[in-house]
This record gives structure tokens, sequence and C-alpha cells, in this order.
């Protein structure tokens, strides 16, 4: 998604919830006055309506809107926070804590080199409505207040895909990604070298999909400064998530001691830009305690980058939230727990540039206390 539609989505997304929560208000205020008994039919309808309405969209984004140039990027499963992410060839998947038979898109875009022209997006939103539709008639079969609640919410959530499938229609449909690209992005998470060779292997001519995977692959190397200067561009192009490793990275350039007083300025304001992300983008990043840790918050910084380890993500991710927590626990004085969170991150993924500092970090500082005691 580029930045545009992801401010669009943002908006549909807060707009549809506040409405979400009217209509639902709305249908059991009637039914208030009898007690629990008459209140819960509807309310349950209401429920059954909307997640219905939801396994519908995720069908119809799966099947039938592939047709039109609809894409899903990436998945999500259950409700709650999330406790497992995956890196899959159609964009991340999420498992959350609370196993609810809860499927819908990370996020919604055309798929490359197929824009959704009005000739597709009339067809397109023609079909779905249908089978919205016939799915509120089944719904009102049940009968009751159960039934009426359930046809009206079921018609009343059409509103949400209606409003997303517009606006990504009027965002310029990505170029296919370059062949090989998505390899790079799967063997990063194991060897950061063979990731280097194969992206410089692609053919020449970097595109926003190329430069975001180069980004992982220069903050796994440890080339901070170069990322930093890539990811400015890459914001010029859209690249959404170029602001939260930016601010990563200049991070991690001010552990080495080589950051300057710019560059502090700069994480404060990439900081802040990172975090009008979708939460899903920063699910299980490091984001937060390195904030913590540059405002010398070391006790926060350690419960939120052990909460990001927690987190089952891509192997290189949750690699760094590890050595993150390293780092805040060398810096609370808790020499042994550091230890034991950098070993975390090493088995965790791959061997990076920033792993090597804080193996040499750590190191001279259990020497320097050998020395003192001896």
């Amino acid at each position: 998604m580029r930045n545009l539609l992801l401010r669009r989505w943002t908006l549909v997304d807060k707009t549809y919830r506040v409405l979400l929560v009217a209509a639902t208000a709305a249908l059991c205020l009637p039914y208030v006055g009898g007690g629990a008994e008459t209140v819960l039919p509807p309310a349950a309808g209401a429920l059954a309506g909307t997640y219905a309405l939801r396994w519908l969209w995720a069908g119809y984004l799966a099947g039938p809107g592939r047709w039109f140039g609809l894409q899903a990027a990436g998945w999500s499963f259950g409700v709650g926070r999330v406790v497992r992410a995956t890196l899959g060839r159609s964009g991340p998947r999420y498992l959350r804590r609370i196993p609810l038979p809860v499927l819908a898109p990370v996020a919604l875009g055309a798929r490359p080199g197929r824009p959704l022209r009005p000739g597709r997006l009339v067809p397109a939103l023609l079909l779905f409505l249908t089978v919205a539709v016939l799915a509120s008639q089944l719904l009102a079969l049940a009968g009751g207040s159960f039934g009426r609640s359930a046809a009206v919410m079921c018609l009343f959530s059409v509103v949400r895909p209606v409003l997303l499938t517009v606006a990504v229609s009027a965002v310029p449909a990505p170029e296919p990604a370059p062949a090989g690209l998505p390899e790079v992005a799967e063997v990063l998470q194991r060897d950061v070298a063979e990731a280097r060779r194969l992206l410089d292997a692609l053919p020449e001519g970097e595109g926003p999909d190329t430069g975001a995977v180069a980004l992982s692959v220069l903050l796994a190397e440890g080339r901070y400064r170069e990322l930093a200067d890539l990811a400015v561009e890459l914001a010029a192009t859209g690249v959404d998530h170029a602001a939260l490793l930016h601010a990563r990275a200049l991070a991690y350039l001010d552990e080495t001691g080589a950051a300057t007083d710019a560059d502090r300025a700069a994480f404060r304001a990439q900081y802040a830009a990172a975090r009008l992300l979708p939460r899903d983008y920063r699910t299980g990043t490091d984001l937060i305690a390195l904030d913590h840790l540059a405002n010398g918050r070391t006790g926060p910084a350690v419960d939120e980058a052990r909460s990001a380890a927690a987190v089952a993500s891509p192997p290189l991710r949750r690699s760094m939230a590890y050595a993150t927590l390293a780092l805040a626990l060398h810096r609370a004085g808790r020499a042994e727990e550091a230890r034991t969170a950098l070993a975390a991150a090493r088995r965790t993924g791959p061997a990076s540039a920033r792993l090597e500092f804080l193996t040499g970090l750590l190191g001279e500082a259990e020497a320097e206390a050998e020395t003192a005691d001896a």
C-alpha cells in the first residue's frame, strides 16, 4: 500500500468502527426495557451479521475479487493482540491471541499491473453487493429480533468494503515486483550474506519494492547511514514502512556511538511517523523499546522489548527484538539476563552486524567486571 491509500484505509476503518457501534446501539436500544432476555437476541444477531459479512468479504477477496484486480495484502485470524506473525508471498499472516473464527485482510490493494479502473470497479462492487444482499436474506430467515438484526448489520457492514474498494481504485496500481525479489526477503531471514548476493544479482533499476527489501538487508548488515539515505528516497515514492526501518536504523546507529545530534532529532521525527502506521505494521518490532532507551527509560524498555520478542515474528525481526532486550538489560545492570537475551537473539535469527556489535559490547562489560572483582 502506498501512503495515500494507507491514510484512506485508516480513515475508513476508524469511521466504520464508530458507525458500527452506533448502529449496534440503535438496533438494541428498543429492546433495553425488556431486560437481558430481550436485548441478547438482537445483540447476538448484530454480531452474527457483522462477522458473516467479514467472512463473505474474505472469501470474495480470496476468489472472485481477484478477477477484478483486488488483492488482500496479508491475512489476520482471530481477535486481540498478535501472538504470531509469518511472512507469505501474499503478505504477512497474523495469528491473534483469542482464536475466534474471524478472518480479515491486513490491508487491501490492487494486483500489480492490474489497475482497478471504473470498468472493473462497477462489476466488482455489483457482484459483492448482490452476494451480500443474498446473505442478509438468508440471515433474516432465522426470524425474530435475532434475524432482523443479523440481516440489517450484514447489509450495513458492506459500507467498509465498498469504501475501501473505491479508495483502492483511486490509487495507481503497483508495478509487478521483480522476479527473484520474494526469494531475497525469504533468504534474509536465515542468511544475510546470501540475501545480499541475491539482491545484487537482480536487474538494475531499483523500484519501490526492491528498495523496500534493500532497507531490510541494509539493516541486517549494519549499514545504517546508507539505510537512512535510501529511506528518505523511498518515503518520497510512497513506501509506507520506510519510516519504521528508518527510525530503527537511527536508534541502532546511536547504540554504536556514531550518531550525531541531527541523527537523534531525525529519530524522533521518524519515530513519530512510524507510530502513525497501522498497528499490524509495527507488531513484533522493537520500535517503542528503542524510544524508551533513547530517553533513558531502561525499565519500560525492558518490558517493551520483552513483549516484542514474545511475538513469534519472522526470524530477523524477532532476533532484533531480543537484541534490544539484551541492550536494555545491559544498561539496567542485569548482566546475566542480558547475556541470556543475546543468546536468544542468536538462536532466533540470522547472524547480523548488530548481534556482532552487542556481543562485543557485553563481552567488554564482562571483562571489566572481572577485572574490577580481581
